[in-house]
Protein backbone atom coordinates (compact mmCIF):
# COMPACT_ATOMS: atom_id res chain seq x y z
CA UNK A 1 0.00 0.00 0.00
CA UNK A 2 1.22 3.48 -0.77
CA UNK A 3 0.71 4.80 2.73
CA UNK A 4 2.73 1.96 4.29
CA UNK A 5 -0.17 0.61 6.33
CA UNK A 6 -0.71 -3.13 6.36
CA UNK A 7 -4.30 -3.99 7.22
CA UNK A 8 -3.16 -7.58 7.75
CA UNK A 9 -0.40 -6.78 10.24
CA UNK A 10 -2.60 -4.35 12.15
CA UNK A 11 -5.60 -6.70 12.21
CA UNK A 12 -3.36 -9.63 13.20
CA UNK A 13 -2.19 -7.77 16.32
CA UNK A 14 -5.81 -7.26 17.33
CA UNK A 15 -6.65 -10.91 16.64
CA UNK A 16 -3.71 -12.00 18.80
CA UNK A 17 -5.02 -9.83 21.64
CA UNK A 18 -8.46 -11.44 21.34
CA UNK A 19 -7.07 -14.99 21.15
CA UNK A 20 -4.60 -14.49 24.01
CA UNK A 21 -7.38 -14.03 26.56
CA UNK A 22 -10.50 -15.91 25.40
CA UNK A 23 -11.94 -16.19 28.92
CA UNK A 24 -11.82 -12.43 29.45
CA UNK A 25 -13.36 -11.68 26.05
CA UNK A 26 -15.78 -14.63 26.37
CA UNK A 27 -14.84 -16.02 22.95
CA UNK A 28 -14.04 -19.52 21.75
CA UNK A 29 -10.88 -19.96 19.67
CA UNK A 30 -10.36 -23.08 17.57
CA UNK A 31 -7.82 -24.21 14.99
CA UNK A 32 -9.30 -26.14 12.08
CA UNK A 33 -7.66 -29.21 10.59
CA UNK A 34 -6.59 -26.95 7.71
CA UNK A 35 -4.79 -24.55 10.07
CA UNK A 36 -7.33 -21.72 10.05
CA UNK A 37 -8.10 -19.98 13.33
CA UNK A 38 -11.83 -19.56 13.99
CA UNK A 39 -13.03 -17.14 16.66
CA UNK A 40 -16.59 -17.60 17.91
CA UNK A 41 -17.72 -14.39 19.57
CA UNK A 42 -21.43 -15.02 19.87
CA UNK A 43 -22.69 -18.28 18.39
CA UNK A 44 -21.64 -20.86 20.99
CA UNK A 45 -19.48 -18.45 22.98
CA UNK A 46 -21.11 -15.61 24.90
CA UNK A 47 -18.96 -12.83 23.45
CA UNK A 48 -19.51 -9.35 24.75
CA UNK A 49 -18.94 -5.66 24.24
CA UNK A 50 -15.14 -5.82 24.49
CA UNK A 51 -14.92 -8.69 22.00
CA UNK A 52 -17.23 -6.75 19.67
CA UNK A 53 -15.05 -3.66 20.01
CA UNK A 54 -11.94 -5.58 18.97
CA UNK A 55 -13.75 -7.33 16.10
CA UNK A 56 -15.00 -3.93 14.90
CA UNK A 57 -11.40 -2.69 14.83
CA UNK A 58 -10.31 -5.88 13.01
CA UNK A 59 -13.00 -5.19 10.38
CA UNK A 60 -11.34 -1.81 9.78
CA UNK A 61 -8.02 -3.59 9.23
CA UNK A 62 -6.67 -2.12 12.45
CA UNK A 63 -6.79 1.34 10.84
CA UNK A 64 -9.59 2.62 13.06
CA UNK A 65 -10.64 2.70 16.67
CA UNK A 66 -13.94 1.83 18.29
CA UNK A 67 -15.41 3.23 21.48
CA UNK A 68 -18.41 1.83 23.32
CA UNK A 69 -20.80 4.38 24.70
CA UNK A 70 -24.55 4.79 25.06
CA UNK A 71 -27.08 6.92 23.27
CA UNK A 72 -30.63 7.91 23.97
CA UNK A 73 -33.21 7.10 21.30
CA UNK A 74 -36.48 8.64 22.38
CA UNK A 75 -37.18 7.27 25.85
CA UNK A 76 -34.68 4.42 25.50
CA UNK A 77 -30.94 4.34 26.05
CA UNK A 78 -28.94 1.73 24.16
CA UNK A 79 -25.28 0.73 23.95
CA UNK A 80 -23.70 2.36 20.92
CA UNK A 81 -20.38 1.89 19.20
CA UNK A 82 -18.58 4.95 17.89
CA UNK A 83 -15.86 4.39 15.28
CA UNK A 84 -13.25 6.75 13.95
CA UNK A 85 -10.15 6.62 11.76
CA UNK A 86 -7.44 8.83 10.33
CA UNK A 87 -7.27 6.44 7.35
CA UNK A 88 -10.83 6.18 5.97
CA UNK A 89 -9.92 4.85 2.53
CA UNK A 90 -7.69 2.09 3.89
CA UNK A 91 -10.09 1.22 6.72
CA UNK A 92 -13.02 0.88 4.33
CA UNK A 93 -11.97 0.14 0.76
CA UNK A 94 -8.70 -1.49 1.85
CA UNK A 95 -10.32 -3.74 4.40
CA UNK A 96 -14.09 -3.95 4.04
CA UNK A 97 -14.88 -3.71 0.34
CA UNK A 98 -16.55 -6.97 -0.71
CA UNK A 99 -15.16 -7.21 -4.21
CA UNK A 100 -13.34 -10.53 -4.08
CA UNK A 101 -15.33 -13.16 -5.95
CA UNK A 102 -14.44 -16.67 -4.83
CA UNK A 103 -15.60 -19.44 -7.13
CA UNK A 104 -14.68 -23.09 -6.90
CA UNK A 105 -16.87 -25.50 -8.85
CA UNK A 106 -20.48 -24.85 -7.82
CA UNK A 107 -19.37 -22.84 -4.79
CA UNK A 108 -19.54 -19.04 -4.95
CA UNK A 109 -18.85 -16.44 -2.29
CA UNK A 110 -17.80 -12.82 -2.01
CA UNK A 111 -14.84 -12.17 0.27
CA UNK A 112 -13.88 -9.05 2.14
CA UNK A 113 -11.73 -8.06 5.08
CA UNK A 114 -7.97 -7.92 5.54
CA UNK A 115 -7.52 -11.31 3.81
CA UNK A 116 -8.71 -9.72 0.56
CA UNK A 117 -5.73 -7.36 0.67
CA UNK A 118 -3.38 -10.27 1.39
CA UNK A 119 -4.74 -12.14 -1.63
CA UNK A 120 -4.21 -8.97 -3.72
CA UNK A 121 -7.80 -9.07 -4.92
CA UNK A 122 -9.59 -5.92 -6.12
Amino acid sequence: MKNGLSVNRLAWKLLEKLCANPDFYRVKVEKTSFGATVVDAGIEAKGGFEAGKIITEICMGGCGKARITSRKYGEWTFPTIFVYTDHPITATLGSQFAGWQIKEGDYFAIGSGPARALALKP
